[in-house]
């Protein structure tokens, strides 16, 4: 039983390193085989963004398909796919500090965010993943103590956050954000729920 239990748990780590990591290699073949749209730059940021949002998503929806699947392995998942969310946010931001702004204008880029209500909150959620990241890890974990989970709660308005970021940096409105708000809040729906059952 103890080895089905653990090569449930290495399967379900590697489909969800999988599915992290393929996006990845498509954008790659994308760009070395110019498959990108007529602004590049603004494709790789929004592609880049977009699979850190929904990565942080399916963060949040892990307790509602663990419980409904009877399936409490994808539990194991949830600090893997938080620290791919992370990756994606750090490849967010350096596509456009690298590619639209430019390594050498520090000064500009700053000058940038502090400029832009999207980049303000973008800025904020940013600094709340790498805090959350960082946090994950076990050394640094076993200091924090029960200010570990005080810090991962900031999953959930770190991804209402974002979603704001999202609708805000978009040209045209689209049905996508609201189904991503929709899920969003039904992950805290059902996460309230649980801490109210269980401190009855």
């Amino acid at each position: 039983m103890l080895t089905e239990n653990r090569a449930a748990v290495l399967i379900t780590k590697v489909i969800a390193h999988t599915a992290a990591l393929l996006p990845l290699l498509w954008l790659v073949y994308a760009i070395n085989s110019q498959a990108l749209g007529a602004e590049p730059t603004k494709d790789i940021q929004h592609f880049t963004g977009l699979i850190a949002l929904r990565l942080l998503i399916t963060v949040a929806l892990i307790p509602i398909l663990a419980h409904f699947l009877r399936f409490n392995t994808l539990f194991q998942t949830r600090k893997l796919l938080g620290l791919w969310c992370f990756v994606w946010a750090l490849l967010h931001l350096c596509s456009y500090l690298l590619l639209e702004i430019g390594w050498n204008n520090l000064s500009l880029f700053f000058s940038e965010v502090f400029s832009h209500l999207y980049l303000v909150i973008g800025a904020v959620c940013w600094l709340s993943l790498f805090i959350m990241a960082i946090s994950s890890f076990g050394c640094i974990r076993s200091r924090l103590g029960m200010w570990w989970k005080r810090i991962h709660y900031l999953l959930y308005p770190t991804l209402l956050m974002i979603i704001f970021h999202y609708v805000l940096s978009m040209k045209t409105m689209t049905p996508e954000p609201i189904l991503y708000a929709i899920l969003t809040m039904a992950a805290i729906a059902y996460r309230y729920k649980n801490l109210i059952v269980k401190h009855k």
